[in-house]
């Protein structure tokens, strides 16, 4: 397929923003070959979410502090093409803005790095532990009470210098954005069982305007398992009324032996922890979207 029009992709300033839009055109180099990279062009944003680094990000908004700068830009034509981690995309786009693919998901677990290289279970009682994400600070207070969380902003590099400089005794990332970094510092994987990563971790997802032509050009970059999963996990999301404020694990794979079924892992709780609901559930995959909608809708009602 040509794609004759001169492109213009649109992301984030931070080092893991751009080696996502790496990703990305690796992936178009691939699907339409070298020479197509001549025809597109690259811009960095700086986001209202990268603004504002000492305030934690559930006072200062939702999950569009992200996005903000580059959807408006996409908006005025300014570019074509955003790249985001699917996991900073509200539920809602704004009106005029879909999302055209997504690429295969890399793996979605959550990780420890300590100052002592140990698991969670090892960490010494009372370690200081760094997050800024609500739904990782309430289910690490469920697996280990005695520790203490405070806030932490600031890209990847950022933070782990902030652990090496005694500023903390262990911090929680995604695997994802240390692998897409090649980041080889010690760390261990958390399992799915003990924390549910955010819904979308792990996926980079491709956003343009609504009628544009580009759509049926990016369609062939789309990973259908990833598209089908997460689905699933935004759906639930949704329900839920998500946003940064509020703590929301969800994690679907479609079963490779059973293709007709998606086991979902799932958790939510309010804000103070106090209540919490996790566990998992099968959907059939004819009808995921309406199974997982209804999923989140009962458990928000129970909270």
């Amino acid at each position: 397929m040509e794609y004759r029009k001169r492109i213009i992709v649109g992301s984030r300033q931070s080092p893991l923003a751009k080696a996502q839009v790496n990703i990305f055109l690796k992936s178009l180099k691939i699907i339409f070959g070298a020479t197509f990279f001549n025809k597109v062009e690259q811009k960095f944003f700086k986001t209202s979410g990268d603004k504002f680094l000492e305030k934690k990000i559930s006072t200062i908004g939702n999950k569009g502090l992200f996005t903000k700068e580059i959807d408006e830009a996409q908006l005025n034509f300014k570019i074509d093409i955003g790249v985001h981690s699917l996991k900073d995309l509200p539920t809602k786009l704004p009106e005029g803005l879909i999302i055209g693919a997504v690429l295969k998901r890399d793996n979605p677990n959550d990780l420890i790095m300590t100052r002592d290289k140990v698991k969670l279970k090892d960490l010494k009682k009372n370690a200081v532990v760094g997050t800024s994400s609500i739904r990782r600070a309430v289910q690490l207070k469920k697996l280990r009470p005695d520790i203490e969380l405070k806030e932490i902003r600031g890209n990847i590099e950022t933070r782990i210098n902030k652990l090496k400089n005694g500023k903390f005794d262990a911090i929680i990332l995604a695997y994802a954005g240390l692998k897409r970094l090649k980041i080889k510092d010690h760390y261990e994987k958390i399992d799915i069982k003990e924390m549910i990563p955010s819904p979308g971790q792990g996926v980079i997802a491709i956003v343009i305007r609504k009628h544009d032509n580009l759509l049926s050009f990016l369609k062939r970059l789309n990973d259908q398992k990833t598209s089908i999963e997460s689905k699933c996990e935004r759906n639930f999301l949704s329900a839920l009324d998500g946003s940064c404020k509020t703590p929301i694990g969800a994690l679907a794979r479609l079963e490779l032996k059973n293709k007709s079924k998606i086991l979902f892992h799932y958790m939510a709780a309010t804000s103070d922890g106090k209540k919490f609901i996790k566990d998992k559930t099968y959907f059939d995959i004819d009808n995921y979207c309406k199974m997982s909608f209804n999923l989140g809708k009962k458990i928000k009602k129970m909270l």
